[in-house]
């Protein structure tokens, strides 16, 4: 059986892929009008109310993180779903269950590498269960960080101007995971090489907590370990990567890092049998296993709850 880990990022990457080919595709077009959401928090009001218009360009203040979210979706429902999904399960359930509840949190993320010219990105407002999934031109965020005094930060607080869109179909399947159809958003921003699309910056982030997190394999098994620091504390997220491989170095006998939060810098090391890239990651998307990986941890998760 394919582990939740390996399904989630599997799964993910065909959504980040299509989504990627979908940005590319698109011709935006606007009569110069731009609607003022507000807030993280006031855009999934207006997501409540369905007051939100696909296709127009819309401006949402917040965190931007070249940290992106693992699942999204309405903070509220994320939330409510996440406990019922925790408190179903039984006290039986494999080890290997943890990550998939872990995920369904909405707190952990990840980074990955540009796929076809787009970064995947997010934009929050003080945790990591607020994420917008945000889609970026690359060449556009690079000459926009190369601007940014601090290079070394991966987070800033912006107004982000971009085209609000419907996400491709392939992330149906992805919410599928987590029984979360119903709650999941069917758009994201897409920030692309055009006169209104607009990366406003507004100053250090001064808080934006998520979680890092390490999917590693002892004994033939598969587990997963996370901590939740301050992104926007350089020192936090040092010590939590630091905590992580501590715990890692005391588990005792071959431990195998088979991936982790960061698949760009890989900060928690690289496993000398196992390739953790974020390219083979995107490979597996490639070679089309999304719904033998959704079929096995569909059948996971019955068998437990």
């Amino acid at each position: 059986m394919v582990d939740p880990i390996t399904a989630t990022l599997g799964a993910l990457s065909l959504g980040v892929d299509a989504a990627s080919i979908y940005h590319q595709r698109r011709t935006a077009t606007t009569d110069g009008g731009v609607d003022e959401i507000g807030r993280v928090k006031e855009f999934w009001e207006a997501h409540r109310r369905d007051t939100l218009d696909t296709g127009s360009y819309v401006t949402v203040e917040g965190t931007l993180s070249m940290y992106a979210p693992m699942i999204f979706g309405d903070p509220r429902l994320i939330k409510q779903r996440h406990f019922e999904f925790r408190d179903a399960l039984s006290t039986e359930a494999p080890t290997s269950i943890d990550a998939l509840v872990s995920i369904s949190s909405g707190q952990p993320v990840v980074r990955l590498e540009p796929m076809k010219g787009i970064y995947y990105a997010g934009l929050y407002q003080g945790i990591g269960r607020n994420s917008i999934p945000v889609f970026v031109d690359e060449q556009r965020l690079d000459s926009w960080c190369d601007e940014r005094t601090n290079t070394s930060k991966q987070v800033w607080d912006v107004a982000l101007t971009g085209q609000l869109d419907d996400l491709p179909t392939e992330w149906d399947d992805f919410f599928s995971i987590f029984g979360l159809d119903q709650e999941a958003p069917e758009y994201a921003i897409y920030v692309q090489d055009d006169s209104t699309s607009n990366i406003e910056y507004r100053g250090e982030t001064r808080f934006f907590e998520a979680d890092v997190w390490a999917a590693y394999e002892h004994g033939g098994e598969r587990d997963w370990m996370t901590r939740c620091p301050d992104f926007a504390e350089r020192t936090e997220i040092r010590r939590a990567i630091d905590a992580i491989i501590d715990n890692l170095e005391a588990i005792g006998g071959p431990v195998e890092l088979v991936s982790q939060y960061d698949l760009v810098d890989q900060p928690l090391g690289k496993s000398p049998s196992i390739d953790q890239t974020s390219t083979h990651v995107q490979e597996m998307s490639n070679r089309r296993v999304r719904q033998t990986y959704i079929d096995e941890v569909s059948e996971l998760v019955d068998t437990y709850t």
